[in-house]
């Protein structure tokens, strides 16, 4: 089946699911520059990203690693855009086109049970924690609805890989989702968050990754602490 003006040829193809939503609202005044990957709020630009404060201590051969596989059609940063937004998509019960070239990613990940039973809270959510100048956007928060998990608030990053033995290896995002939990609490503190998981997918796989809550803050306020002290002072 096709979409209106949306490419259904040979080389793409269409998910997409029914889902419950109760989407959070979002954080007024913030925003996120997409070219330059920077946040402001209230009209003021960010000093920070979670992702440059947990990435601070990759040496420089790890971001020469990083920056060789980036670009191109194959690279990591399209592999990346392209799977969360499909990923996105099927959260929110709409459907996507996506290249068929990503499909031995995107098949068993939208075939993940976590996604099976759920009711989405947020995607691709934006935050901000003004006293650090620090902003950051997490995947996905879900609530599941299976029997014997019902009422689980699931708090979730995505991060992709291009190999079974990459999929193997591939640590979780500790550190980087309790800094979302953080700021997650300090503009939602009613908000329940039960687990933390990182959805790994690979060709022809996923593994999801699951962990306490606390045990993701304590990480995250550890690699903080080690960054404010490498930073100069003015």
């Amino acid at each position: 089946w096709a979409l209106a003006g949306l490419d259904s040829g040979p080389d793409s193809a269409i998910v997409g699911r029914p889902c419950k939503a109760q989407l959070l609202s979002p954080i007024p005044e913030l925003l996120l520059d997409e070219t330059y990957h920077r946040y402001s709020y209230r009209g003021e630009l960010l000093a920070r990203s979670v992702s440059e404060v947990v990435g601070y201590q990759l040496t420089d051969i790890q971001r020469a690693g990083m920056e060789r596989y980036k670009n191109g059609p194959k690279g990591w940063a399209a592999r990346g855009a392209a799977i969360h937004k499909v990923l996105e998509h099927h959260l929110k019960g709409e459907p996507c086109v996506h290249d068929e070239m990503w499909e031995p990613w995107i098949e068993p990940l939208l075939d993940e049970a976590l996604f099976n039973r759920i009711q989405l809270h947020a995607c691709e959510y934006r935050l901000v924690d003004e006293a650090r100048s620090m902003g950051g956007s997490f995947d996905f928060l879900v609530e599941l609805d299976e029997p014997g998990s019902s009422g689980l608030m699931v708090l979730g990053d995505l991060k992709t890989v291009s190999s079974a033995q990459a999929l193997k290896r591939r640590k979780p995002a500790t550190a980087q989702l309790g800094a979302y939990l953080g700021m997650l609490q300090q503009h939602h503190p009613d908000l329940r968050v039960d687990q933390c998981v990182t959805v790994v997918s690979g060709p022809e796989g996923c593994r999801v990754i699951r962990e306490d809550p606390e045990d993701c803050r304590a990480a995250w306020e550890d690699i903080w602490a080690r960054y404010e002290l490498d930073q100069p002072d003015f």
